[in-house]
């Protein structure tokens, strides 16, 4: 069976519910926003209400708080905003004109200069296209009311379809980290003469710090699928990745660390991996996820204000649409539990900030590219209503009172089932269906008809209804590069994970589910393929 994903017992939460926007006059004839109330959860001892910040965005990819505690979101159409999250107030600051916009290419990743008061830099990296697809990283400066001075720090950076990264923040160490994704080119992950799959570390101005690992490279790790999330605490950095079909990844990055990618997915526990793993020093993750969560934004909690999630990461999810708080020991080295909130109440979570006070912010990803392709997994209401960013703060009795939260349904959910949209993976499924719907549907869409423009279908495909052994080669070593796609720019994953006979179950079920064939493997048909790969 499928694992299930729990909640601990000491979680509760309450039911989803939205009430109109509320403006409360304090002593003294000032107003204060408190938005929209969402929900509210109960920890060991806090109380967090959830409110809407803002809505109507389109994919808000990236969210920061400034000093001055506004809230900057960067769109993925190329818009840079500004949000004042006590009054609602909304300031667009710059529209950039060269972004490439369409599916999971656009504007991404953002960072303020630490020093934003006195170096009121911006730095945006995005994807762009002249003769081919490629990202540029850029610094703009802010003048109070939008964003001038242009320049580019890195130009041509790896950029394709997809697996553009990308996360940036600016160090401790006063310096930019940038991780990358791979492109859909897995085999220039290992290759320390491109940027494709690496963590790339740089001074301000782009040029390359004296104490990098690689003399003359911004190249400091390597071995990267595609990062999503990359924050620091405890004197440590830390990145999320999204897996192919398994292994999505949480990381502790370390100085010239390899992560393995292509030849190793998530730690070293298949026979293969693990002679690679010893030959080649690579990193295992903190922790991984099979099935695949989708792992997003992530940000490092260091703060009393909300002391359950003191010394933890905040990572978002977007297949599982899920906050999970990975909760670190007292060496930041390891993850000692891991607690879920809110699945499927705010949809799809992209980003996380946290502000000086400890109140924590989300965004959504309910309009990006997957509305359109895998609308099963959508909410309309939320889709309809754009992306929000969603405050979680700490709720003291004024907060109680004022939401009257006593009177608020409390729904208290000891398991999480394992969801796919709106469809749950059944306990009297066939072996062969449930491990399509966990591993596959995602991209081939549970009725097997793929992703318009994305994803080739399965069903009556020649791969699919052609040469046995072919298949299975397909689902052991996957498909990628020019050429190998029928004609998508798109990646087909290794399943080298799954067994001999889980192998064959989804084989008997994609072969005789998408095509007219009623022929069946057997778990040494897959063997036999497998052995003459060594």
């Amino acid at each position: 069976m499928i694992p299930r994903l729990a909640y601990l017992p000491l979680i509760t939460m309450i039911v989803f519910a939205l009430s109109s926007c509320q403006i409360q006059t304090e002593p003294g004839g000032t107003e204060s926003y408190t938005g929209d109330y969402i929900a509210h959860v109960q920890l060991d001892s806090t109380v967090l209400i959830a409110t809407e910040v803002t809505n109507g965005l389109e994919v808000p990819w990236d969210i920061t708080v400034s000093p001055d505690g506004w809230v900057w979101v960067n769109e993925q159409r190329g818009t840079v905003s500004r949000v004042n999250p006590e009054t609602g107030e909304v300031n667009k600051l710059l529209e950039i004109p060269d972004v490439f916009f369409e599916g999971a290419r656009g504007l991404m990743s953002k960072a303020l200069h630490p020093d934003f008061n006195e170096h009121p830099y911006v730095y945006l990296h995005y994807t762009f296209a002249q003769k081919e697809l490629g990202t540029r990283l850029v610094r703009y400066t802010f003048t109070g009311d939008t964003l001038t001075d242009r320049k580019i720090i890195l130009d041509e950076l790896p950029g394709g379809s997809g697996h553009n990264g990308a996360r940036m923040m600016i160090g401790p160490d006063n310096k930019l980290w940038l991780g990358t994704g791979d492109s859909h080119r897995g085999d220039l992950a290992q290759n320390l003469d491109t940027y494709h799959g690496k963590i790339l570390r740089m001074n301000l101005d782009g040029s390359v710090p004296e104490d990098n690992p690689i003399k003359g490279s911004l190249i400091w790790t390597s071995g990267h699928r595609n990062i999503q999330g990359i924050t620091h605490g405890n004197g440590k950095i830390y990145t999320s990745e999204h897996g192919p079909a398994n292994d999505d990844e949480v990381n502790l990055v370390q100085k010239k660390g390899n992560y393995g990618w292509p030849d190793v997915q998530g730690y070293c526990d298949s026979e293969n991996e693990r002679q690679y793993c010893s030959d080649s020093l690579i990193v295992e993750p903190m922790h991984a996820w099979t099935p695949v969560i989708a792992p997003a934004g992530m940000e490092y909690y260091g703060h009393d204000a909300i002391p359950e999630w003191n010394n933890s990461l905040l990572l978002a999810s977007l297949r599982i649409q899920t906050l999970r708080v990975l909760d670190l020991d007292e060496t930041g080295e390891q993850v000692d539990d891991i607690n879920i909130f809110f699945q499927q109440h705010f949809g799809r979570i992209r980003d996380i900030a946290v502000d000086g006070d400890g109140r924590v912010y989300l965004s959504t990803s309910n309009t990006d590219w997957y509305k359109e392709s895998r609308p099963e997994i959508h909410d309309p209401l939320l889709v309809e209503n754009g992306d929000r960013i969603i405050m979680l703060q700490k709720a003291d009795a004024s907060l109680k009172a004022r939401f009257d939260i006593e009177n608020k349904d409390i729904l208290a959910e000891n398991e999480i089932p394992l969801y796919l949209g709106d469809f749950e993976i059944a306990d009297n499924m066939g072996a062969g269906e449930e491990l399509y719907m966990t591993n596959c549907a995602s991209c081939h869409r549970p009725d097997g008809e793929g992703m318009d423009g994305f994803v080739p279908a399965l069903v009556n495909s020649e791969r699919v209804s052609g040469d046995r052994n072919r298949l299975i080669n397909i689902l052991l070593n996957g498909l990628s590069g020019e050429g190998q796609s029928d004609g998508y720019e798109w990646e087909m994953p290794v399943y080298r994970n799954l067994n001999d006979e889980e192998l064959a179950a989804v084989l008997n079920y994609i072969r005789g589910e998408f095509t007219t064939h009623t022929d069946q493997f057997s778990p040494d048909d897959v063997l036999e393929v497998r052995n003459s790969m060594k």
